[in-house]
């Protein structure tokens, strides 16, 4: 956990850039450019574009909808809910101090982008734990989110067929 968000900024390895590409391609987006961000305030601005591409989100969604149908016939409605919410506030909180300790040594105050970060990571956790449940392998899209986080990005989302990650 103490890697979450500790590489913003920094620019992608190429192992990371093959994790990004491998994600976006797992979802059909793989059209989709690769942009890294360089700090809190270029991040901001890129979540909050109007430009933003919903493709990225529905691509998610439309997954995280298959997922959970193939989870819950293979454990059970009930057992996939109990183990997707088990520890779901701790994750949330660690998520939060986390981005705040991350946004906090670059001189962010910006709570409400904290807030965001600590979020992205939360739900991605969620996905990742999902994709666990309904039998998926490791080069699953969503286990290869979670593995941006944990090398200590965050990625962003789409604007403009530019993937972004920070």
């Amino acid at each position: 956990m103490t890697a979450w968000f500790s590489m913003l900024g920094d620019p992608l390895e190429e192992q990371e850039l093959h994790l990004v590409q491998s994600y976006l391609k797992g979802l059909a987006l793989g059209d989709s450019m690769l942009e890294s961000v360089p700090d809190w305030n270029t991040a901001a601005l890129i979540i909050s574009s109007p430009e933003w591409d919903r493709r990225w989100w529905d691509a998610e969604q439309l997954e995280s909808d298959r997922l959970r149908a193939r989870a819950y016939s293979a454990h059970g409605e009930q057992t996939v809910m109990r183990r997707l919410s088990a520890g779901l506030v701790q994750v949330s909180e660690a998520a939060h101090g986390a981005a705040a300790a991350a946004a906090t040594r670059c001189g962010c105050r910006n709570a409400e982008l904290i807030r965001a970060a600590a979020g992205a990571l939360s739900q991605t956790l969620y996905l990742a734990e999902l994709a666990c449940l309904a039998g998926e392998p490791p080069t699953h899209p969503f286990l290869l989110k979670k593995a941006l986080f944990e090398g200590g990005h965050w990625p962003l989302c789409i604007v403009n067929a530019r993937f972004y990650v920070f």
